[in-house]
């Protein structure tokens, strides 16, 4: 186990079907460990392990004999950070590549694989859904997956109709993971398979970016011994930021409807937004791929409204020795020693975790929609 840090352990379960922990041989050869976990994108992993030849048969490497090492084996990930245990990574290895020993250096394997969505995403169906909303399509599919241990959380968005079989029937043409992917953008929704909170079970999230709830343990720059970030940068895109509007006609009254995009209804993360600059804000032309009605052609301008707002842009790298824990995605975070502009809370879009013996650091990606924090003070 990777546990020469002081207090850090990282255990594996791995194998075909019911992941076991590896044996301790296999375990002592583990060089490192990478895990990058994101709110919209695949989250994904990498194992590297030393290969060593088997003492009777020079030209033999026994890990590459090791069923839980192949492609098609699950792998869970834990990492304990004192007491406190947290599952990195629940998912499929895809890929295995070997590398023989070359200058002097050890052959060693590298395993490369994506999160439970990888089961997602492997058959490509042509299924019709009837009488169904976004939210309820979601969670027929999710619950396809419970064998892998996959609890579905579904929040439908308010804008969304039911089509009636006689006028329109959502058709799904690719895989379930596409499909889910396709359903969320379209109505500002994210999608994403969350490991934990306990070994072999997830949560399959289908609902609005996480923007409520206790913020994590302060990032802290620019303030002695309490500062825990290095390579701390500001990305403030202004002219992302865009406004919707066009018109689509209504399939009940057949009238061209005027169409706007709305205020976002999430919790506001800054007090100067980059939409509301009238310097810098752009006005996009509403697109749409046929709403069938108005509420359903207001949400989609609401979506790719919703899609340019996060133009606050922060990116760093964590010690997690010196942070004390584990930064989570799809979350809030607090920020403190930066100044005002950029003091407050932020939402955590992704982060990376490189574990070795003796290091474990995190590099994240934040954003909000704007400068100016929005709480007084940040607790540590």
């Amino acid at each position: 186990m990777l546990q020469d840090l002081i207090g850090v352990r990282l255990t594996l379960l791995a194998g075909p079907g019911i992941p076991r922990p590896l044996p301790a041989p296999l375990m002592a050869r583990l060089v490192s460990a990478e895990v990058a976990i994101s709110d919209r994108e695949v989250s994904g992993f990498e194992l590297v392990f030393d290969a060593i030849r088997a003492a009777a048969l020079a030209g033999l490497y026994p890990i590459m004999a090791e069923p839980a090492l192949r492609p098609g084996a699950r792998v869970v990930m834990t990492a304990t950070l004192g007491i406190l245990p947290a599952v990195l990574m629940d998912g499929i290895i895809e890929t295995a590549e070997f590398r023989p020993p070359q200058s002097g250096s050890s052959a060693r394997l590298h395993l490369r694989g994506k999160d439970l969505s990888f089961a997602m995403d492997r058959e490509e169906r042509e299924t019709s859904h009837p009488a169904q909303g976004p939210g309820e399509i979601a969670m027929m599919i999710l619950l396809r997956y419970a064998q892998y241990g996959i609890i579905p959380m579904v929040i439908p968005p308010l804008t969304a109709d039911r089509p009636s079989p006689t006028e329109r029937v959502p058709m799904q043409r690719g895989t379930d993971f596409a499909y889910l992917t396709e359903l969320a953008a379209a109505h500002d929704r994210i999608f994403t398979v969350i490991p934990g909170p306990v070994p072999m079970t997830s949560t399959a999230y289908w609902g609005p970016p996480p923007r409520v709830g206790v913020p994590q343990r302060a990032i802290t720059t620019d303030m002695g011994p309490d500062s825990n970030v290095s390579g701390l940068s500001f990305e403030n895109a202004a002219g992302d930021a865009a406004e919707v509007s066009g018109r689509v006609q209504d399939s009940a009254s057949g009238q061209a409807i005027p169409v706007r995009s709305t205020v976002a209804l999430r919790p506001p993360l800054a007090t100067m937004p980059s939409i509301a600059s009238r310097a810098t804000v752009r006005m996009n032309l509403f697109r749409t791929e046929g709403a069938p009605s108005a509420v359903q052609a207001m949400g989609e301008a609401h979506a790719q409204y919703a899609a340019t707002t996060d133009t606050v842009r922060v990116t760093g790298e964590l010690d997690t020795a010196r942070y004390g824990g584990v930064l989570a995605p799809r979350g809030l975070v607090g920020l403190r020693g930066a100044g005002l502009d950029h003091d407050g809370l932020y939402y955590v879009q992704s982060n990376v975790h490189k574990i070795s013996r003796g290091a474990w650091t995190q590099s994240f990606t934040l954003n909000r929609e704007g400068t100016g924090t929005t709480v007084p003070v940040v607790l540590p």
